[in-house]
C-alpha cells in the first residue's frame, strides 16, 4: 500500500504523473518493507534513502519533481532495491528515459521517435492535466493506470481545472486478484461547484506479464511540456508484505 499527499500549482495546463509503487508476493520470499516520510520534519528530505533524478530536488518541506521551465522532467525514488519486488516505476538503479518529457510524463520514451530503442517496463498511476491526442476523448483531465505505455489501461475522467491545490492519493495492489486500485482525494476547497471529493480507478495488472523484475525502484515522476506547472510531494508513506508460498511435492502410486 502506498499513500501520498501532493500539491500542484498551475500557471498553465500541463502534464503530471505520480506513480505510487507497491510490491507483490513472490514464492519463497518473505519480507516487510515500510516507510513514512513527513517532509516537514528537518532532515527527512536529505535522507540517503531518497534519490533525486534529473530536475527533481529537495525543497524546504517538499519534493519538487520539476522546475519552473518548459520541458522539465524529474523523478524521486526510494533509494534501495528490495528482494522479491516485482513492481516499479523505473529500473533500479533509478534512471529517467531520455525522451520522456512533455506528454510522456517522465515515464516512457517517445515511441514515435525511431531513435528510441530502449523501452523498459513501467507501471504507474498517472494524474494527467493536459489532453494529448492519445488521451481519452471524453475529458481534458484524467486519473489512470498505465502499463508499459502512456495510454491508460483504465482511467477516470476528472473535471477541467481540478488539479490546482493539495491532493491525497492511496494506491493498493492485491497480488492474488492482480487488482491495482487507486483513490484520489481533493483536500482543498476548489471553485468548482458539484466537484466530488473522491475519485477511484481500478485495473487488472499482472506484474510478471508486464515484465517487471524483482529488484525495482519505487517513487514519483513528473514532467512539463509547452507550459509550466509545479509538482510537489508533501508526504509519502509505503508498506508492503511479501508472503512466502509453500511448494509441496507429492509422489505416490
Amino acid at each position: 500500500m502506498a499513500a501520498a499527499m501532493f500539491k500542484m500549482g498551475r500557471k498553465s495546463s500541463l502534464l503530471l504523473s505520480l506513480a505510487y509503487l507497491v510490491f507483490v508476493n513472490v514464492p519463497h520470499a518473505t519480507s516487510l518493507i515500510s516507510f513514512d516520510y513527513n517532509f516537514s520534519i528537518p532532515g527527512v528530505l536529505t535522507s540517503a534513502d531518497i534519490e533525486y533524478v534529473s530536475n527533481a530536488t529537495a525543497s524546504s518541506d517538499r519534493i519538487d519533481l520539476t522546475v519552473d521551465k518548459l520541458w522539465s522532467t524529474g523523478r524521486a525514488a526510494y533509494g534501495q532495491p528490495a528482494d522479491g519486488m516485482a513492481f516499479f516505476l523505473g529500473p533500479y538503479p533509478v534512471t529517467l528515459p531520455q525522451d520522456s518529457n512533455g506528454g510522456f510524463l517522465g515515464l516512457v520514451n517517445n515511441p514515435n521517435n525511431t531513435a528510441n530503442t530502449d523501452f523498459p517496463p513501467a507501471v504507474a498511476v498517472e494524474f494527467d492535466t493536459f489532453h494529448n491526442h492519445w488521451d481519452p476523448n471524453d475529458t481534458v483531465n484524467h486519473f489512470g493506470v498505465d502499463i508499459n505505455r502512456i495510454i491508460s489501461s483504465a482511467y477516470t475522467p476528472l473535471p477541467d481545472g481540478c488539479f490546482n491545490g493539495t491532493m491525497s492519493a492511496l494506491v493498493r495492489y492485491e497480488a492474488n486478484s492482480r487488482q491495482l486500485s487507486a483513490t484520489l482525494r481533493f483536500d482543498d476547497d476548489l471553485d468548482l461547484p458539484g466537484l466530488p471529493r473522491l475519485y477511484y480507478v481500478t485495473a487488472t495488472v499482472d506484474f510478471k506479464d508486464a515484465g517487471l523484475p524483482q529488484n525495482a525502484a519505487v517513487g514519483f515522476s513528473g514532467a512539463t511540456g509547452d507550459f509550466i506547472e509545479s509538482h510537489q510531494i508533501l508526504s509519502w508513506s509505503f508498506e508492503s508484505t511479501l508472503t512466502s508460498v509453500a511448494v509441496v511435492n507429492k509422489t505416490g502410486k
